[in-house]
């Protein structure tokens, strides 16, 4: 995969941008006559989390709830083995910018997809080959560490061949984060120290063309799992009807375990979670939220803890964006 390092006076150059931004734009490869195009991504409702296309003078509302803005034009490949993409030019945009949401470029005739990210927290959006498969298939992706997560992540990616004409097209995004929320119907004991919550093969990385996390290309190669800690305190000791939550890329996870560690780090209990596709995976889709109950603790004796094996299947709907992001309630 090309790559290349440009100067802050080149940049500077490309963009023409103001202080109050930071913007990077990938020189242009030739000479040959390019096209206008310009997108407009505006103000979106709290309810669904999708962006909806409002005039594009309307401004605050986006610069509200997202920080972020960040604009990648991929160069669209056939490698023989399928779809495959270069990072052709980039842009970074800062809510403090006049007409943020409103963007503008000029690409030569030919085929692209184009991705869209929007968000209170600034990932990394990179080129990466699908492990396992040589050079042959690269995809543009989105890096954020798992526990950087937030709802307020939102993507959308266009396929978009420009020939001839210019292109202006109103852009809506989308929440690209599920939600996983786990209610505790039995009370937390008295040597619980903390939840943990851990997803089996988590993707480093989404990738922004189909809204996944990136394929690993086999499938006897699974990627680290990802470990979220739920610290529990005096507060919650004895407690029912405790939830935690997470938010994570969407992908097909082979198993999600909810664990209760002593202060030593001895397991109380732990629970697989229900698979909900072909009894194999435990999916998560982007924007939805997966909403399992359960008994985690059951009445045993000291040498031993037994865990209720009925937990309900999961409840799949639309969610609103609660008061913050990987908590205990």
């Amino acid at each position: 995969m090309k790559k290349t390092f440009y100067t802050l006076m080149a940049v500077i150059a490309l963009c023409g941008c103001s202080k109050e931004s930071t913007k990077v734009i990938l020189p242009i490869k030739s000479t040959k006559l390019a096209q206008s195009v310009s997108f407009s991504v505006s103000d979106f409702g709290l309810t669904t989390g999708n962006l909806r296309s409002n005039s594009v003078t309307r401004t605050d509302g986006l610069k509200d709830q997202i920080k972020y803005l960040q604009f990648a034009v991929d160069e669209w490949q056939d490698s023989g083995y399928g779809l495959n993409t270069d990072l052709y030019r980039y842009q970074e945009h800062l809510n403090s910018e006049n007409n943020f949401g409103m963007l503008r470029d000029s690409l030569q005739d030919g085929r692209y997809y184009i991705c869209f990210v929007g968000g209170d927290v600034l990932g990394k959006i990179q080129v990466e080959t699908i492990p396992n498969t040589g050079s042959e298939l690269a995809r543009t992706t989105y890096y954020l560490d798992y526990k950087l997560l937030t709802p307020n992540i939102y993507r959308a990616a266009i396929d978009t061949t420009v020939s001839g004409k210019p292109i202006d097209k109103p852009i809506v995004m989308k929440r690209m984060v599920g939600q996983v929320t786990i209610h505790l119907n039995d009370a937390i004991p008295n040597n619980a120290a903390k939840l943990m919550l851990t997803y089996s093969d988590y993707p480093p990385t989404l990738d922004l063309i189909n809204g996944l996390g990136l394929d690993r290309g086999r499938q006897d190669e699974f990627y680290p799992d990802a470990v979220f800690e739920f610290p529990v305190t005096s507060a919650h000791i004895g407690k029912t009807g405790m939830e935690i939550t997470s938010f994570v890329f969407p992908y097909r996870y082979p198993q999600i375990t909810l664990s209760c560690l002593d202060p030593e780090g001895k397991v109380i209990a732990t629970k697989v979670l229900p698979k909900n596709e072909y009894d194999f995976y435990t999916t998560v889709a982007a924007n939805t939220q997966y909403k399992f109950s359960g008994n985690l603790f059951g009445q045993s004796a000291s040498f031993n803890v037994s865990v209720d094996t009925k937990w309900n299947t999961p409840v799949n709907t639309t969610f609103s964006i609660p008061s913050k992001t990987q908590h205990i309630n």
